[in-house]
């Protein structure tokens, strides 16, 4: 909708619009704590576009893949960059696609695989090239995929609300078929074996645990742990060490985030103070776990949660530019280093993001020395152009901002208000 307003107010929107980016930027560089840096910084498409990446995956301490895309809703394109061990750089996926990957799954480092969450591919990285490895004829959600090796690969396609989309695919390394039953409402698995998988199922009414012993999918009792919670990620570990990390049921906007852990024998919970959109787990190499989440109204900041082996619970903040967005986290492999993938919003779209906790991401420290006095600067030229023209500012700044709607969608794929 086109807003219109007399000269006066658009000045004082120009000028609130420059203090909300300096104090965006320069809160940024005060509240990446935790030890996390920002790593890598990508835009893809025109500069309007929203930027992220949905999925990461360190398959080792030299390889580690961070895929995303821009643009969702329109005319939108899938991107990838790798990390070598000494640097990142962009890299080429089979020309043609469309959409933006929303998961993938690393069994090794020449085996990779990643699906678009809604223009129907999977791709397989072979250690040389990515290449399509199934096209469906639909365009529909394809939420997550767990490969095990290259020929016994897990797609899903449901979205965390319930909403069916391709449904479960399972590759035997010569064809694909369509996994009936209960296992058509899976939304992401995590695989200890062939025999032994474990997965989240999503429903209108809420999401429930699965598991498959190599011959079918169950449902799996959580003791009241999680009774009508929304589940967005599984992590397992072994046979008496599973994760499960969602929302409790809220009447009006996000419930409590909760962690449920299974020991072999029962299931117990952690109930968080947090009221914020969960997003993925990851192992910490220590016997704890990683969780991200995004804050959910009004709020700009991203969560990342560490719960360790004693039980003991913390939470990093995490800022960047005018609002951020944290999707997926990969603990690397033999190394102490720890990948956040995501996004930020900037003044005119959406940049891609990939922060790391450790040593060997190469921090960008010259960009965050310095940017809050960019910040400053840019600041000060926003508030000084905006009263010299007394006139408007650009309608997408003042209306919807759809690039906030397109940066959500590319970080959370499938949850609900999400197109």
């Amino acid at each position: 909708m086109r807003i219109t307003s007399s000269a006066r107010a658009v000045s004082v929107l120009a000028l609130a619009f420059g203090l909300l980016l300096a104090w965006a930027v320069t809160a940024q560089a005060a509240s990446t704590g935790g030890g996390w840096s920002l790593t890598v910084t990508r835009h893809y498409g025109s500069p309007d576009h929203a930027s992220g990446y949905s999925a990461i995956v360190a398959p080792s301490a030299t390889d580690v893949w961070a895929l995303g895309g821009t643009n969702p809703g329109g005319a939108s394109e899938p991107a990838a960059v790798h990390w070598n061990g000494s640097s990142w750089q962009s890299w080429p996926l089979p020309p043609g696609l469309s959409g933006f990957i929303g998961d993938a799954s690393a069994p090794a480092a020449d085996d990779i695989w990643a699906v678009s969450y809604a223009a129907g591919y999977a791709l397989h990285w072979n250690g040389e090239q990515w290449s399509v490895a199934k096209r469906w004829h639909q365009h529909a959600v394809l939420s997550g995929v767990t490969a095990l090796s290259p020929s016994d690969v897990w797609v899903f396609g449901t979205g965390t609300d319930g909403v069916r989309g391709l449904g479960t695919w399972h590759f035997d390394g010569r064809s694909w078929a369509r996994v009936p039953g209960r296992a058509k409402q899976i939304y992401r698995a995590s695989a200890i074996s062939a025999r032994d998988i474990w997965a989240v199922a999503a429903t209108p009414q809420g999401g429930f645990v699965e598991h498959y012993d190599g011959r079918a999918w169950r449902y799996v009792p959580t003791d009241g742990t999680l009774v009508r919670a929304s589940l967005d990620d599984v992590l397992a570990l072994a046979w008496n060490n599973v994760w499960v990390v969602g929302n409790l049921p809220s009447r009006g906007g996000e419930g409590q985030l909760v962690l449920s852990h299974f020991n072999g024998r029962r299931w117990t919970r952690t109930l968080t103070s947090r009221h914020a959109d969960t997003g993925r787990l990851a192992p910490d190499g220590s016997g704890g776990v990683w969780v991200t989440a995004d804050a959910s109204g009004a709020a700009t900041e991203a969560y990342i949660g560490h719960l360790s082996f004693r039980g003991k619970l913390t939470w990093s903040i995490l800022r960047q530019g005018l609002g951020s967005g944290v999707s997926d986290i990969a603990h690397g492999r033999h190394t102490k280093m720890v990948w956040l993938s995501g996004g930020f919003l900037t003044q005119t779209g959406g940049d891609a993001a990939i922060w790391s906790h450790g040593s060997a991401g190469q921090p960008l420290a010259a960009a965050r020395a310095s940017q809050a006095t960019r910040a400053r600067q840019a600041a000060a030229r926003a508030i000084q152009a905006a009263r010299a023209r007394q006139d408007s500012l650009p309608d997408r700044l003042l209306a919807g901002r759809s690039w906030i709607a397109d940066l959500a969608a590319l970080l959370w794929p499938g949850r609900p208000g999400i197109t």
